[in-house]
């Protein structure tokens, strides 16, 4: 999901990862995965929906029996590990559960450059490695996905950033016009001034664009600002039909209320701001206010088997968060993988990407879920907007098919 500035000395220290052999079987009936995802620090808010995603879909796979490969059955034991947001815990973990646990598959981190630090020891060992970083596309080629090739057993479990800001613009605009009343033809960008937030930004600036937006160049915040008025006065001054407030939503939820005070647009749209929170927290407001959820929404949602995933994963302890959705970009692959398991018939690697490669999985998030010959998926990201009355419209917006010019 996010980006952080990846140190060379760092790296360096520890990446001289060497090829552990991948035994998926520590005991005679069960495999091993890990998750490794930032429990505690800095990204705890998304972090800790992998491990809780991760956990139920390990649970309902057990309780269901188990895996079945060829003539022998399985269990799942799901080993995690907290990060704590830092990089060289993260590959310490990873080393760990790679050499010395043994793991089979590893899932995580929310994090673009600690996956691709993980990689580096996952890779050679052959471990297979999920990850819902739209970042991936950088590292995932024909070439590196290639059998021997560096990346050959990772797979991006979110749709490429091109396609997840292509279809949130699309999706904004189409529910947000007919409430202001008029055609939207200026937006304006907030976002946090940080690696991710300049790097997400520009995705979704050439979004707009595609749209028609007049867009004017973007306004950058600290991203531990907590008066936005300086901004918003700036962004007033623009005229815009909608000011769009990117990525952090606990940013994002402290800026809106100043906003509306401020009077600063006739539309908002808040990324990764669940309809959840919006009612938990009794939020309101007196113009149109679209939010996204990466990929599905908790609080309301236009995707039948949402409310029955939400239940299992709230009542198996998980908490109601802003990013309680990201946990999405995970449990349905814990799911995928055990079929590809069944259908290779083997815990071989290789046979298990190349089953991969070749399944369409049903899952919460799309009933045809399917890696492209890069190892990425495409499916729908969900866009909900609250009318001034109160009353919530969700709908799940398709990605383009291309990436827009920049």
């Amino acid at each position: 999901m996010k980006s952080v500035l990846l140190r060379g000395a760092t790296v360096a220290l520890f990446l001289g990862a060497l090829a552990y052999p991948a035994l998926a079987e520590d005991a005679a009936d069960t495999i091993k995965i890990g998750v490794v995802a930032a429990e505690s620090g800095a990204f705890v808010s998304a972090g800790h929906t992998l491990p809780a995603g991760v956990s139920l879909a390990v649970k309902e796979i057990n309780d269901e029996g188990g895996v079945k490969v060829g003539d022998k059955t399985y269990k799942l034991e799901l080993l995690k590990r907290d990060d704590r947001t830092d990089i060289s815990t993260a590959i310490a973990a990873t080393q760990e559960l790679v050499r010395d646990e043994k793991v089979a598959a590893i899932f995580g981190s929310e994090t673009h450059d600690f996956t691709l630090a993980m990689a580096k020891i996952t890779q050679p060992a052959k471990v297979l490695h999920f990850a819902g970083n739209s970042t991936l596309a950088k590292v995932l080629t024909d070439s590196s996905v290639a059998s021997g090739g560096e990346d050959h057993y990772l797979f991006q479990t979110e749709p490429q950033e091109f396609q997840r800001s292509g279809s949130t613009a699309r999706g904004v605009l189409k529910l947000l016009e007919p409430l202001v009343g008029h055609p939207l033809k200026k937006s304006v960008l907030i976002v946090g001034n940080d690696a991710t937030g300049q790097f997400l930004s520009s995705y979704y600036l050439a979004a707009l664009k595609s749209e028609g937006q007049e867009v004017p160049d973007i306004i950058f915040y600290p991203p531990d600002t907590t008066d936005f008025s300086p901004f918003l006065t700036r962004a007033k001054s623009l005229k815009p039909d909608v000011v769009h407030f990117w990525y952090n939503g606990d940013s994002t939820l402290t800026a809106l209320p100043q906003a509306l005070e401020l009077g600063v647009a006739p539309s908002y749209f808040l990324f990764g701001v669940d309809p959840g929170i919006w009612k938990e927290q009794g939020l309101s407001a007196d113009v149109p206010v679209a939010m996204s959820c990466v990929p599905v929404c908790w609080g309301e949602s236009s995707n039948p088997k949402a409310k029955a995933y939400f239940d299992a994963y709230f009542a198996a302890g998980a908490p109601k968060g802003v990013t309680s959705s990201v946990s999405l970009l995970y449990y349905d692959y814990v799911h995928f993988l055990a079929e590809a398991w069944e259908k290779a018939g083997s815990l071989d690697p290789d046979k298990t990407v190349e089953a991969l490669k070749t399944l369409h999985h049903k899952g919460v998030v799309s009933d045809d879920l399917a890696f492209n010959a890069t190892h990425q998926v495409t499916h729908a990201t969900e866009v909900c907007a609250a009318a001034p009355g109160g009353d919530i419209t969700c709908a799940m917006q398709e990605p383009p098919a291309d990436a827009p010019k920049q």
